[in-house]
């Protein structure tokens, strides 16, 4: 028969290289890689975390002043809405004999969010609302509030009549 024939030349044992894992070279320098990818990332995360931190604190304050101003509206008697050393406290009264009753709060933005809350131009700490959900006394000028948070701010402005502003603070 005529057939091929396959003549193996075998390589003794000694000659052949088998790898079993990396070298340390290698090894360092995918950790060098990673360092570096590590290093440009970093940045990016921890901004994109502060301006979450600070949206969120900005949500909370706007749903603070929006259940205060419903809670006056609703009940037809005085809510107010209160900030203590970055504490939100929401308050109403209720029945006939005028108690008052906690609607939202204490909430600590500088606990939840890590953001800090300051008045502004000597806004006041405390915005009362009456039955019509307008701010009593109306005040001529903007109530302006700075949320801050490392490098960040963001401003939220309420009308002299008690009404939430859009970004910008102006009428």
């Amino acid at each position: 028969m005529f057939g091929i024939r396959f003549i193996s030349r075998r390589i003794p044992q000694d000659h052949v290289r088998r790898r079993r894992g990396f070298s340390l070279v290698e090894l360092l320098i995918v950790i060098a890689l990673l360092g570096v990818l590590a290093s440009m990332v970093m940045p990016a995360i921890s901004d994109l975390r502060t301006r979450s931190g600070l949206r969120s604190a900005r949500s909370l304050v706007l749903s603070s002043l929006s259940a205060a101003r419903t809670a006056a509206i609703q009940k037809g008697k005085t809510a107010s809405l209160t900030f203590v050393n970055s504490t939100i406290t929401v308050t109403a009264m209720s029945g006939l004999r005028a108690t008052s009753v906690q609607i939202q709060g204490p909430v600590s933005l500088s606990r939840t969010t890590g953001a800090v809350l300051l008045p502004l131009n000597g806004s006041p700490t405390e915005l009362v609302y009456d039955a019509r959900g307008l701010v009593t006394p109306v005040r001529a000028s903007i109530s302006r509030y700075e949320l801050r948070l490392g490098s960040r701010a963001d401003t939220v402005c309420v009308s002299g009549a008690g009404t939430i502003m859009p970004r910008g603070c102006v009428l």
